[in-house]
C-alpha cells in the first residue's frame, strides 16, 4: 500500500518534472526507449523516481485504459488511485501514442536518444537479450502487417517477456547541473548592464504599408519545390533583403512577427520552409508514417536558402519583383541558427569532442547534442558560406558541438542571440564558450534575461517580440554599443556581453 504522503510527494515531483521541457522529453524519451531497446517481453514496467529508495511497478494489462489502472493492483495502480486518477490520462497517452516507421532505429538522432536511454533503462538480470532491437523491428513488421497502430502498447503485447526498470533518479546529476550553469549565469549577467528601451520609432510599426503571400520555386539542388513566405513593403523596398530560417519542426508562421515588423521598416523578407525538419515533417513522424530528420538535412537548408536567392537574382520568385539577392541578412532560430553560421562561413571539422557523442556521461552534453550529434555523419568541412550574404543573426543556434573547431573560418558579421532561461540549448556551452571562438571582427553577442527557446520567436499575432528593435537595428548593418536602446520596456531585458567574458 502507498501511504498517501508518499502519493503526495509523488504527485508534485510529476508535476514539477512534467512542468518542465526536460521532463517532456523525458516522458517522450521513456516511450521511445521501450521501442528502441526490448528485444524480449515486458510484462512490468519498473519506475525509479529521484529523492525515493522504492520501486514503483506496473504490469503491462494495466495499461490498456485508464479503467484497467484504476482497477489494477500494482503499485502505479494504487498511486493513480491515491491521486485521484491524475496519472492515467498521461500514462494512456504515452503508451497509446503511434511510434515512428519500423526503419528510424537507423537515424542517428534516435541512436543519441538511445545512448542517453541506455543510462536510464535498467535490463534485469538474464535479459541481456534486451538491448537487441531486431525483435522489436519484426514486431513492428507484424503490426503493420495486421493493421494495427505501431504504438508502445501494443509492440509490448507482440514481444512476450519479463520486465525493466526505467530509473529516472539518474537523471538527477543533469537537472543539478542545469541548476547550477544557471545560477552561475544569473550571477554573471548581472556584472554586464542592460541595454537601454528603443525609441518608439523602432518598437513601433514602420510607415510601410506590407502584404504578404506564399509562393514555390523549384529547387534545382533539392530537386524539390520550395514553399516561400514573401512578406514585404508595398512599393519599393529601402532596406536590403532579409531571409529568415525556421528552427526543427517549425514553420514560417512563428517568425511572421519579426518578419512584419522589418518589412513596416522597408525591408523586404523571405521565409522558406524547409520540408524535410519542418512542422509537418514532425506530424508524419509522431504518425508513425516518417522517421526522424535524415543528417543530410544539415546540408540541405543551405541549399534551399542558396535556391531562394537564385531565384531572387533570376527574377523568378513571384512576390520578389524588384529585389536582388545583394547585402542580405539572414536570421535563424534554433537549428535555423545553426544554418545561418553555416552560411556565414562555420565549419565542421573533426575534433576529439565529437567522440563524446558516444558518452551519456559527458560533463559537456546538453540536450541540444540530439540533434547536434545527429548532424555529425553529413558534416562536411567544405565552407557553405554564401557571398551574397552580408550579415547573420543567429538565435539559440546549437554550436558548441558541431562547430566546434570551425566557428574561426566565420566570414561576415554574427548577432548571436541567447536566453538566460534556454534548457534546450543552454547560454554558456552554446552560447558564452563558442562566441570565445568567433574570430575579431564585428560580432555581438546579446544575452536576453528569462528567454527561453521558446519565448523568443514573435509569430503573426505579437507586437514583432522583445527582439524586433534588436533584429532591425542589424538588418540596418548598424552597429551595436552597450549604449543602444534596444531593449523593450515592457519586455524581456536584454544585456550585451563582451567577447571577454565569454571564456571558459
Amino acid at each position: 500500500m502507498i501511504p498517501r504522503s508518499l502519493a503526495a510527494r509523488l504527485q508534485a515531483f510529476r508535476f514539477r518534472l512534467g512542468g518542465s521541457a526536460l521532463g517532456l522529453a523525458l516522458l517522450a524519451g521513456c516511450s521511445i526507449g521501450m521501442n528502441l531497446q526490448p528485444v524480449r517481453a515486458i510484462e512490468v514496467l519498473k519506475l525509479r523516481l529521484p529523492l525515493l529508495d522504492d520501486t514503483l511497478s506496473a504490469r503491462v494489462s494495466e495499461l490498456t485504459s485508464p479503467d484497467a489502472l484504476w482497477a489494477g493492483n500494482s503499485d502505479l495502480a494504487e498511486l493513480n488511485r491515491a491521486t485521484d486518477g491524475n496519472f492515467a490520462a498521461a500514462i494512456n497517452d504515452l503508451v497509446n501514442h503511434p511510434l515512428p516507421q519500423q526503419d528510424y532505429q537507423s537515424s542517428p538522432m534516435v541512436q543519441q536518444v538511445e545512448v542517453l536511454l541506455k543510462q536510464l533503462i535498467e535490463v534485469d538480470p538474464g535479459q541481456s537479450g534486451l538491448v537487441d532491437p531486431e525483435p522489436v523491428r519484426t514486431a513492428l513488421i507484424r503490426l503493420k502487417a495486421s493493421g494495427q497502430k505501431p504504438t508502445l502498447l501494443n509492440l509490448l503485447r507482440e514481444i512476450p517477456g519479463r520486465q525493466v526498470t526505467i530509473r529516472l533518479d539518474r537523471a538527477v546529476p543533469l537537472l543539478r547541473r542545469i541548476e547550477r550553469q544557471h545560477r552561475e549565469l544569473d550571477r554573471l549577467v548581472l556584472t554586464y548592464p542592460k541595454l537601454p528601451p528603443a525609441s518608439q520609432a523602432a518598437l513601433g510599426r514602420g510607415p510601410f504599408p506590407i502584404q504578404t503571400r506564399i509562393s514555390t520555386i523549384p529547387n534545382p539542388y533539392t530537386g524539390e519545390p520550395l514553399e516561400v513566405t514573401v512578406v514585404r513593403p508595398t512599393g519599393a523596398p529601402t532596406l536590403p533583403p532579409v531571409v529568415i530560417s525556421h528552427g526543427l519542426w517549425d514553420s514560417p508562421a512563428s517568425f511572421l512577427g519579426w518578419a512584419q515588423h522589418l518589412a513596416s521598416h522597408g525591408a523586404p523578407v523571405f521565409l522558406p520552409r524547409h520540408p524535410g525538419s519542418d512542422i509537418s515533417q514532425q506530424a508524419d513522424m509522431l504518425a508513425g508514417n516518417a522517421a526522424p530528420p535524415d543528417p543530410k538535412e544539415f546540408l540541405r537548408r543551405p541549399r534551399d536558402v542558396r535556391a531562394l536567392l537564385d531565384a531572387l537574382d533570376a527574377g523568378s520568385l513571384p512576390g520578389g519583383e524588384g529585389v536582388r539577392a545583394r547585402e542580405v541578412t539572414f536570421i535563424g532560430h534554433s537549428w535555423g541558427g545553426t544554418t545561418a553560421l553555416q552560411l556565414a562561413g562555420a565549419r565542421s571539422l573533426p575534433t576529439a569532442l565529437w567522440k563524446d557523442c558516444a558518452s551519456a556521461s559527458s560533463p559537456l552534453r546538453n540536450i541540444s547534442w540530439v540533434l547536434q550529434c545527429s548532424f555529425l555523419p553529413a558534416a562536411t568541412e567544405s565552407s557553405l558560406a554564401d557571398a551574397r550574404i552580408a550579415r547573420v543573426a543567429a538565435i539559440s543556434p546549437p554550436q558548441g558541438l558541431v562547430f566546434a573547431a570551425g566557428l574561426v573560418d566565420l566570414r561576415v558579421p554574427v548577432l548571436l542571440v541567447s536566453g538566460s532561461r534556454d534548457f534546450v540549448v543552454p547560454t554558456r556551452p552554446e552560447a558564452l564558450h563558442p562566441f570565445g571562438a568567433y574570430p575579431r571582427g564585428r560580432h555581438e553577442l546579446v544575452l536576453v534575461e528569462g528567454g527561453t527557446h521558446f519565448n523568443l520567436p514573435a509569430d503573426a499575432s505579437s507586437n514583432g517580440g522583445p527582439l524586433r528593435a534588436l533584429l532591425l537595428r542589424w538588418a540596418r548593418g548598424q552597429e551595436i554599443t552597450p549604449t543602444s536602446g534596444l531593449s523593450d520596456p515592457q519586455g524581456l531585458p536584454m544585456r550585451l556581453i563582451p567577447l571577454a567574458a565569454s571564456q571558459p
